[in-house]
C-alpha cells in the first residue's frame, strides 16, 4: 500500500505546497513509489510532481488530497480509490464580494464542494482545531488536527544579505522605535486597513518614529491601491513600505530580522504559518481573536478583539517592553517547537494509522 498525495497546483513558495512537499519527503523514506500529482501541469513545481493523467493507484493505494480551492476533478478522484481529505482552510465569500466577485463566487464553490466532499472521503486530516470544527459541521465524521508541515527552521537558517544591514541602519537613525512587520497575502479577510489604522495609533501614543512593513502579493490592484490610499490619509504613508513582488527566503528573514514586533489584524486564518514564523525569528506577536489565530499562538502573544486599534497598539506597546518582551521570545521558541514539523509527522502517523489502517515508520 502506497500514500500518494494530490494537490491542484504545486507552488514553489507556498503554504500547501511546502506542506506536501515535505510530507513526501517523509514518505519517501519507506515508500519510493510515493507521488505527488498535480492537476496544473504549466504553474507547478514538476520537480516533486507528477501529472494527474499519469496517476495509477493499485488496490489498497491511499490519496491524501490537499483540499483549499474548487477542482473539476474532484470527485473523479474521490471515487478511484481511498481518499484523505487534508483540509488547508476556505476564506468565505464574504470578504470578497465588494472586490472581485468572480473570487466570490469561487470560494463558494469550493465551500460547496468541500461539503460533498467530507462524506465521499474515508476521513478528514486539518491544520488547526478550526478547520476540523467547519469539516465537522459540514458532516464529516472521522476527523484528525495534524497541523501543517512548514519550514520555519529554513527560514531562520537563511544567511542575511546587504538589505539587512541597511534596514539596520535606517531604525538606528530613526532613534531605534519598534518596528512593525506583517507577512502575508494582501487580501480583505487579511483586513490590512485595520493595520494601518491601529499602526497610526500606536505612533501617535508612542511618538516613536515607527516603520510598519507589509510583504505580501496583493489579491486585487484595487485592494492594494485601497491600501496605499488609507495610509496617506492617516499620514503615515512615509513609514508604510509594500513588498509585493515577491521575496527570496534570504531577504524575507532579512525583514523578520530588521523588525521589532509582528501584527496581524486578520480576521480568518485556518492556521496562520507567518505568526509562528516571527516567533521562530525572535519577534513578540499581535494579533486578532479570530478563527485559528489563538489556537496557533497560544501564551506566546497578545491576542486583541478584532477592529480595536487602541487595544492593538496598547498591545504592541507592551509587546516591546522589558521583561515582558524577553517573557514573550521564550515562550514563542516553546511554541514553534509544539509545530515543527516533527511534530506534525508524529500526528499525523497516528492520524494514517487510525484513519487508513497503514502503518508508517
Amino acid at each position: 500500500m502506497t500514500i500518494h498525495q494530490f494537490v491542484p497546483v504545486l507552488l514553489p513558495h507556498d503554504a500547501v505546497g511546502n506542506c506536501a512537499r515535505e510530507l513526501q519527503h517523509r514518505l519517501l523514506i519507506t515508500d519510493p513509489n510515493s507521488h505527488i500529482y498535480v492537476e496544473d501541469v504549466r504553474r507547478s513545481d514538476l520537480d516533486h510532481a507528477t501529472p494527474v493523467k499519469e496517476m495509477q493507484l493499485r488496490s489498497g493505494d491511499v490519496l491524501i488530497y490537499h483540499y483549499a480551492n474548487f477542482s473539476a476533478l474532484a470527485p473523479s478522484l474521490l471515487a478511484q480509490g481511498q481518499t484523505l481529505l487534508y483540509y488547508h482552510n476556505i476564506t468565505p465569500e464574504q470578504y470578497f464580494t465588494a472586490w472581485d466577485p468572480d473570487t466570490a463566487i469561487a470560494q463558494r464553490r469550493a465551500r460547496q464542494q468541500l461539503e460533498r466532499l467530507v462524506h465521499q472521503a474515508m476521513g478528514c486530516l486539518s491544520v488547526s482545531a478550526f478547520n476540523a470544527a467547519e469539516l465537522r459541521h459540514y458532516g464529516a465524521e472521522a476527523v484528525a488536527t495534524v497541523g501543517l508541515f512548514a519550514h520555519y527552521d529554513d527560514l531562520k537558517n537563511e544567511e542575511p544579505t546587504d538589505r539587512l544591514g541597511r534596514l539596520l541602519r535606517s531604525w538606528e537613525h530613526r532613534g531605534s522605535p519598534e518596528d512593525w512587520l506583517f507577512v502575508g497575502r494582501l487580501v480583505p479577510n487579511k483586513a490590512q486597513e485595520d493595520l494601518l489604522g491601529s499602526f497610526a495609533l500606536y505612533r501617535e501614543l508612542t511618538g516613536q518614529d515607527s516603520s510598519l512593513t507589509l510583504v505580501g502579493r496583493p489579491f486585487h490592484p484595487d485592494y492594494l491601491l485601497g491600501l496605499r490610499q488609507r495610509a496617506i490619509d492617516l499620514r503615515i504613508g512615509h513609514r508604510v513600505h509594500f513588498l509585493t513582488g515577491g521575496l527570496r527566503a534570504r531577504s524575507l528573514g532579512d525583514q523578520y530580522r530588521a523588525a521589532r514586533i509582528f501584527v496581524s489584524a486578520s480576521l480568518h486564518e485556518g492556521f496562520g504559518a507567518p505568526l509562528l514564523e516571527a516567533m521562530s525569528l525572535g519577534l513578540p506577536v499581535v494579533a486578532v481573536d479570530s478563527s485559528a489565530v489563538p489556537e496557533t499562538v497560544g501564551d506566546a502573544g497578545f491576542i486583541v478583539p478584532p477592529h480595536d486599534p487602541l487595544a492593538t497598539a496598547t498591545a504592541a506597546k507592551l509587546a516591546g517592553e522589558e521583561p515582558l518582551r524577553s517573557e514573550l521570545l521564550d515562550r514563542g521558541a516553546q511554541r514553534v517547537k509544539r509545530f515543527d514539523n516533527d511534530a506534525v509527522w508524529a500526528r499525523m502517523k497516528v492520524a494514517l494509522r487510525e484513519l487508513t489502517g497503514i502503518e508508517v515508520a
